[in-house]
């Protein structure tokens, strides 16, 4: 795995969407997207998801890279640069590995954003940081974003039960794994 300390988030490119930085004016948008409850069903973001959230989310961006190896990346159309979705990586150096978490914005659901941006991930992390697995955690009735991490090649390992927590209730998660040298269409 490569040093994390030199190195900057990038801007990856895919054919119809761009994974960049987060940005200061991004904040709104994100507030946006995240006041959505059928986005936060499965995972703990606050509700309502204001304005003060958003500018959070965005200003913290680099520092939980620098300190914690947390990419979080603004997921965007190519041609528009309307942003539609937000997906990242947190990393885990002392096992050179990483957990992927996205979300996307309701009205751009079901056009291939997340399994795209996924896509793009995983060959930053395999190819440019060197990671010797990836994995991503699902509610296990999340069946959309199941067939989004199966369709990008991860391999189911089991459910984690009362794992995690949404509004103040607990709940399963599945798990999936992918590897550098697993076949199918994860990169």
């Amino acid at each position: 795995m490569k040093d994390l300390s030199k190195i900057e988030l990038p801007t990856l490119s895919g054919a119809r969407l761009d994974l960049r930085p987060w940005r200061t004016a991004d904040a709104a948008a994100v507030a946006a997207m995240c006041d959505d409850l059928s986005v936060a069903r499965y995972i703990p973001l606050p509700s309502p998801y204001t304005l003060a959230d958003g500018e959070q989310w965005v200003g913290d961006a680099e520092r939980k890279w620098r300190q914690d190896h947390w990419a979080q990346f603004a997921v965007t159309r190519r041609e528009t640069g309307e942003l539609v979705a937000s997906c990242g990586v947190k990393i885990d150096v002392e096992r050179h590995s990483g957990e992927i978490g996205y979300l996307v914005k309701k009205e751009a659901r079901r056009t291939g954003v997340a399994s795209g941006a996924v896509r793009l991930l995983v060959a930053w992390c395999f190819d440019e940081l060197e990671l010797g697995r990836l994995q991503i955690r699902a509610h296990p009735a999340n069946t959309a974003s199941r067939r989004t991490i199966e369709a990008c090649g991860f391999q189911y390992e089991g459910l984690l039960r009362a794992y995690d927590v949404v509004r103040g209730e607990r709940t399963d998660d599945v798990i999936y794994s992918l590897l550098p040298d697993d076949p199918g269409p994860g990169r």
